[in-house]
């Protein structure tokens, strides 16, 4: 009897695991998330270094298959903030920018847009 309780635990224990393991990125794959800082008018769509960019309300949600960048958390956050306005939070690969980095992103993202005008 304990012998079936045993293998009823493992295999829930492989079910659960592969569940997880089948909602685990690809690797290489991207998956980022900002905040806006005051919602979009209406739900947009960019393409901003590679990555599917959709904004909705004040949630935007940054997808690609594959995507190997060099920049660093803030850069990133910057090229996105120039193209879809003043982010209240960021975060991608699993870091997420402090408030300090947050404003140097807006910042940054000021900057970018003027150079491209």
């Amino acid at each position: 009897m304990q012998s079936l309780k045993l293998m009823g635990a493992i295999a829930a224990a492989a079910f659960v695991s592969g569940a997880a393991y089948a909602q685990t990125p690809a690797a290489g794959a991207f998956n980022g998330q900002a905040t806006l800082a005051a919602p979009a008018q209406a739900p947009q769509e960019a393409t901003i270094a590679g990555v599917a960019w959709r904004c909705e309300g004040d949630q935007c949600i940054g997808q690609a298959a594959s995507h190997a960048s060099v920049d660093g958390l803030v850069k990133e956050c910057k090229r996105v903030a120039a193209v879809v306005g003043p982010i209240a939070s960021y975060k991608s690969r699993g870091r997420e920018l402090t408030a300090g980095q947050v404003r140097a992103c807006n910042r940054g993202a000021i900057t970018l847009q003027t150079a491209r005008n």
